[in-house]
């Protein structure tokens, strides 16, 4: 019954927020619907995302009062609105799913190199919208018997969670907004696009060399691609009629409706209600870890009140090529301790601006980072899912992954460096 409940106050937290962004109204009732959503759902996490959130709230906690209690000023508004547009557009982004039926339907796979670069392209492209439900709909369609082998599990991990480094649909553009103001879309979109084509010939590579003849891969299909076309569109054709609205504001809005137009009509009203009951509920830890991180931020930031970051940041004077690079090492080791970048970003976040970083290359540091710690690491979501439905060892999808992580690390440097030559 809590799950339930839960699910109506995330939808009514999604309409009070559209409400906030495009008439104006208060954003608290939004957030005090958010707050209640997470209140309902934290006691019924698994175990492991009880205990990553609660050591992030315990943590949050400890440095709120640590700040307090040496005269920093934090008003309400600080601690509980930072990340509520972001919960929005995780719900916004989880009704996709809806209009998914259709990917389904096309039944077989694409042999050898055919199927090598569809998969690549397929995963990267509907992943950049669909989010993780690309793992399923790919997956379910390559596995068989129920497993998926090495060179499809590698590609799905990777190639999915590179769609971050580009897509304005996933959450990580959200926290990459949020947490690196002032970023400029436009000018990072290349770079991101060219993370990704990097990402993909690694991965095409190293398939190559565990042989193409035999692979099966996805059949990309000009339907398949029927969604991602029409929200980028959307977001294209609302940035120029609302030039002030964020593309958050946008999606937030834009997803759930094109959402419902292209849902199969059969069974729409139980669809529609099982996505209020049901895949609202399942993103608990995602709101809970969310808001959270929101909190630990605020204790940070009031931290940098009362005491400077400045003996941290000694050794740099500015955040260039090598601090983005080393950021992005950071945000890559501790995920494979099992902390979401999420956490890490929110932390790291308010010391990086005191080297008043240029806005799009901390922006862009914080999305490279993210694709990569969550797409080579397999305790990030997208993997646990992977390892949970399709029978891979973890330890495997470990070291599949760490030649391709020393790569990209590199590749990352190498898109730094462009970017300061080129803007």
């Amino acid at each position: 019954m809590s799950k339930r409940i839960a699910g109506v106050l995330i939808l009514c937290m999604w309409l009070a927020d559209l409400a906030h962004l495009y008439l104006h109204v208060s954003i608290w009732p939004a957030a005090v619907l958010a707050w209640g959503a997470a209140l309902l759902l934290g006691p019924t996490l698994d175990p492991a995302a009880r205990r990553q959130c609660l050591g992030l709230y315990l943590g949050a906690l400890l440095l709120l009062l640590l700040a307090w209690s040496q005269g920093a000023r934090l008003a309400l508004a600080d601690l509980l609105l930072p990340n509520v547009d972001m919960v929005t557009l995780f719900a916004a982004v989880s009704c996709l799913n809806l209009a998914t039926g259709s990917l389904t339907q096309n039944k077989g796979t694409w042999p050898g190199w055919k199927g090598v670069w569809s998969t690549l392209l397929g995963v990267n492209l509907l992943g950049a919208v669909i989010n993780m439900s690309v793992l399923f709909v790919v997956g379910d369609r390559l596995a068989r018997q129920g497993r998926l082998e090495r060179r499809q599990v590698i590609m799905l991990s990777r190639i999915y969670c590179c769609a971050a480094f580009w897509s304005p649909f996933f959450i990580a553009m959200a926290v990459a907004v949020t947490y690196a103001p002032g970023m400029i879309f436009a000018h990072l979109l290349p770079f991101g696009v060219l993370g990704s084509l990097a990402a993909m010939l690694i991965t095409a590579l190293e398939v190559r060399r565990l042989g193409v003849d035999n692979f099966e891969g996805y059949p990309l299909r000009v339907q398949t691609l029927l969604l991602p076309g029409l929200l980028a569109l959307t977001v294209i054709l609302g940035r120029l009629v609302w030039p002030a609205l964020s593309i958050v504001g946008i999606i937030s809005l834009a997803a759930p409706v094109i959402s419902v137009l292209l849902m199969p009509k059969h069974n729409m009203t139980l669809a529609l209600r099982r996505q209020v009951t049901e895949r609202f509920p399942a993103m608990g830890s995602q709101l809970v870890l969310f808001l959270g991180a929101g909190l630990l931020a605020a204790a940070i930031n009031g931290l940098t009140q009362v005491w400077s970051p400045a003996p941290l940041l000694a050794a740099f004077h500015e955040f260039g090529v090598l601090e983005a690079t080393l950021t992005v090492a950071l945000i890559l080791l501790i995920a494979y301790l099992g902390v979401h970048p999420i956490i890490t970003i929110s932390s790291l976040s308010p010391l990086l601006w005191h080297l008043q970083p240029d806005p799009t290359l901390l922006g862009m540091t914080f999305l490279l980072g993210w694709g990569l710690a969550t797409g080579a690491t397999p305790l990030s979501g997208a993997n646990l899912a992977l390892l949970a439905c399709y029978r891979v060892r973890a330890r495997d999808l470990l070291f599949w992954n760490l030649g391709y992580a020393g790569k990209m690390l590199l590749v990352c440097a190498g898109l730094f460096a462009l970017y300061r030559q080129l803007v």
